[in-house]
């Protein structure tokens, strides 16, 4: 090979080495970088004067001001919470109908003794809406008339992870935009991502 050649395969390979790349690229990636940050500044600072669809933040203002949006993956049962069932209190301890988990695919607990177990707690109505509230829950149930809180929400998932999934997307099925996604959609947010 010619020593020219040779050189030039030395040069070239050296540009083609990762951290001589990154290197010699590195102010450049910063620049780049710095120019998008000082971009969606420079579009916040001005927000005032822009209307919200040229935003592209929702076509009307939003009501609320923040959401608090709370999944306890293993947290207390909403049985022992805010859901209280007086049809649990008159079952307590005796077989669960079969009615309940008819069609339900449980087979862990198949040709096991299922029994109706009642709230290990009282519940007490609290506030102007005499919302329900049970013992474990003292702090919570003084803000009864100033929290929301949904019970209308039900699916057909019995077992926990696509019981969550279904919760926070609608659809028992994963890849769905997720409640805090539409959240930002409604409130908007000043994050690009």
């Amino acid at each position: 090979m010619n020593p020219s050649n040779q050189k030039s395969a030395a040069r070239f390979q050296a540009a083609l080495n990762r951290r001589t790349f990154l290197t010699s690229a590195g102010v450049g990636f910063g620049a780049a970088a710095l120019s998008t940050l000082l971009t969606d500044e420079s579009v916040a600072f001005g927000a005032n004067d822009l209307d919200q669809n040229e935003l592209g933040l929702p076509h009307h203002k939003a009501k609320i001001k923040r959401v608090i949006f709370l999944c306890m993956a293993g947290g207390p049962s909403h049985l022992e919470t805010f859901d209280y069932k007086p049809e649990l209190e008159r079952l307590d301890g005796k077989p669960m109908p079969e009615s309940f988990t008819q069609g339900q695919p449980i087979a862990q607990l198949r040709g096991k003794a299922l029994k109706c177990q009642r709230p290990l707690t009282k519940f007490r109505p609290h506030g102007k809406s005499g919302l329900l509230f049970s013992d474990y829950l003292k702090h919570q149930s003084k803000l009864a008339d100033d929290i929301c809180i949904v019970k209308s929400m039900v699916t057909e998932q019995i077992n926990h992870d696509p019981a969550h999934t279904f919760m926070n997307t609608g659809t028992a099925i994963s890849g769905r935009p997720s409640m805090g996604s539409w959240n930002n959609y409604v409130l908007g947010s000043e994050c690009q991502d």
